[in-house]
């Protein structure tokens, strides 16, 4: 096989790696309708989905970019490209919370109909406003980070992640390779001993990122050189770590932290090891395509769920009691899966919509402004 055809199948793999771990947070923010899923291990723990995709996009960025950023023109391109990837979604999302938030107002104010969770504009206020609009989020502390639509605080943390490491393959891009697998353990490291449970997103991204960063220059010297191949037992030995992290760990700290070498050895693994089940599994295109809408998907599926919950309170009117703060329906293990499941397919079809209507053509936009090809 022709190395660009190598390189295709390989991003393609790393597609559906992406819309894998989109698919289990989405299932880590379904609602405790019945405990039974909301404790399965691997859900229960989906958050450190997140942290998988942070090395992924250090991995995909530095494979693209680590030797076309020669100066200030290449690096405003880069950001620009990178804003058009993300803001369009971020935007009508926000938009879409807005609406939300001025819905719960217009009903307890006119129809005396309180939310049975969080007031209307309490927490979703205009400060909070102005960090989505901004992009800011992720340097506020976790739990004031998390208003409007909360996944959002990882592409605000991804987007000035992008400027550094862009900066520094500009100014520092002879030790380059060796300042960013630095910020990654330095990063690792101070989540390690602070164990900052309130402040880390900024962390968190900056250790996946650099991560990827990483795995990334020594995939890509390796791709140059000798093409070393690495045993196929690599990628099930990945997978088990990630999945124990899911299982394991109680917090982004400790035994949790291990998700990025984990993360890493997954990507090595399916780039570096002969054609096996694990990569042609990773091939099918109903795989890719989950990871073609992940973006879009990750990114709408909690208004979904605010929607969705609101529908099978009033359609079921099913006994509720309050879970973080949230009022929650109770349902049997069956009907939660039923549930489950129609949930999923609606977010997968909203997914779809809005990739195909907003977050590709934006994308396009933005290359044809920089008459890119």
């Amino acid at each position: 096989m022709a190395l660009a055809q190598t390189k295709k199948v390989k991003v393609e793999e790393l597609e559906s790696v992406r819309g894998i771990a989109a698919l289990l947070v989405v299932l880590y923010h379904i609602p405790s309708w019945n405990p039974f899923i909301h404790h399965l291990p691997v859900i229960h723990g989906g958050g450190f989905m997140v942290d998988l995709f942070f090395v992924l996009s250090g991995f995909v960025i530095f494979t693209a970019y680590h030797s076309k950023l020669k100066g200030w023109s290449d690096v405003a391109r880069f950001q620009f490209l990178r804003f058009g990837r993300l803001y369009p979604v971020h935007l009508l999302m926000l938009g879409v919370y807005l609406a939300i938030e001025t819905l719960k107002y217009v009903l307890q104010t006119k129809f005396g109909i309180a939310s049975l969770s969080k007031p209307p504009f309490e927490e979703n206020n205009f400060y909070a406003f102005l960090r989505e609009l901004f992009l800011i989020k992720a340097f506020w502390p976790n739990e004031t980070a998390m208003t409007f639509n909360s996944p959002a605080w990882s592409i605000s943390a991804e987007f000035y992640t992008y400027l550094i490491f862009a900066l520094i393959t500009l100014y520092l891009n002879k030790i380059k390779t060796l300042v960013f697998p630095l910020i990654g353990l330095v990063a690792i490291c101070m989540l390690f001993v602070y164990q900052p449970e309130h402040y880390n997103f900024m962390l968190r991204c900056l250790a996946g990122f650099f991560t990827g960063c990483t795995v990334a220059n020594v995939i890509h010297k390796h791709s140059q050189e000798s093409r070393t191949v690495l045993p196929v037992f690599i990628i099930p030995m990945s997978i088990i770590l990630i999945l124990s992290v899911t299982v394991i760990a109680h917090g982004f700290y400790g035994y949790g932290l291990v998700i990025y070498p984990a993360s890493a050895l997954l990507i090595a693994g399916i780039l570096l090891s002969k054609n096996n089940v694990f990569n042609r599994y990773l091939s099918k295109p109903w795989l890719v395509w989950l990871g073609t809408v992940s973006y879009s998907l990750y990114m709408s599926h909690g208004a979904v769920l605010w929607f969705y919950n609101q529908f099978i309170r009033v359609a079921f009117r099913h006994p509720e009691i309050m879970i973080r703060g949230i009022s929650t329906p109770q349902f049997t293990t069956v009907q939660s899966i039923l549930l489950a499941i129609v949930y999923i397919a609606v977010c997968l079809v909203l997914a779809q919509l809005m990739y195909s209507h907003i977050e590709k053509p934006f994308r396009e936009k933005s290359r044809k402004l920089l008459q890119l090809n």
